[in-house]
């Protein structure tokens, strides 16, 4: 930048030797003119950079959870920001977005330059999906190609809930419903989240070897009550003893 504030401050020069037929009143306003322009030119170098909008998820943000953003932009006057679902916490640049349908959202900054400009960026963040989470019983967790080895009495008045391993957010799961399959008996529709008394006494008949499976395990997350999870896995207890 210092070359080109001395090469322009040459070419001043050799303007006003060449122009010493002019009027002062015009190389004065000549000269000015170019000042500016100087001054443009540093000014903008220093403050026409871009907005950093700093997410933990590299550009991705996740249906159904309030995704915490930061934005700045470096050496502005000041900066609006703008997209669908996006809420400003604080006058520090910390916002929550929370993404609706489509694969992608575009935060618009509106920034206002200490040189009087406005400039508008757009940045384009990628929407995905919740990956479904396990379902556990008892804080116990088993992906679907393994089983939980219980004896039944384990069983009575266990609590079924969800979980998601490796997740950025804290998630809070409600499990509003689910399903027990056991031999010889009918499929069990249970509401809630915990095992109820006819189960209870279905379990007292259960054998070992006996496969329990507890499947159509319905999730919301609390506080966003439209998001539903979907894919939740299920629970399989082999009876031991």
């Amino acid at each position: 930048m210092k070359r080109t504030t001395v090469f322009i401050i040459l070419i001043l020069s050799l303007a006003l030797s060449c122009k010493s037929s002019l009027s002062k009143t015009q190389l004065l306003a000549d000269n000015n003119a170019l000042k500016e322009r100087i001054h443009q030119l540093e000014t903008n170098e220093s403050i026409n950079l871009g907005t950093a909008v700093e997410l933990k998820n590299m550009n991705v943000v996740y249906r159904g959870v309030s995704n915490p953003i930061y934005i700045s932009k470096p050496n502005a006057v000041s900066f609006e920001a703008s997209a669908p679902g996006l809420k400003k916490l604080d006058s520090l640049g910390n916002y929550v977005l929370s993404a609706g349908l489509g694969k992608t959202v575009e935060v618009i900054i509106h920034s206002k330059l200490k040189n009087g400009n406005t400039i508008t960026e757009i940045k384009t963040l990628r929407i995905r999906d919740i990956s479904p989470p396990y379902g556990t019983f008892n804080n116990l967790v088993c992906n679907p190609k393994c089983e939980l080895k219980l004896k039944k009495e384990e069983l009575t008045d266990a609590k079924i809930d969800a979980k998601i391993n490796d997740f950025l957010h804290d998630m809070d799961f409600s499990v509003t419903s689910f399903k027990i399959k056991m031999p010889h008996y009918r499929t069990l529709e249970i509401d809630g989240n915990k095992m109820n008394v006819w189960a209870n006494d279905l379990f007292t008949l259960l054998r070992p070897d006996d496969l329990v499976v507890i499947f159509d395990i319905n999730v919301k997350i609390r506080g966003n009550s439209k998001y539903r999870l979907k894919g939740i896995s299920p629970i399989s207890i082999r009876i031991i003893e």
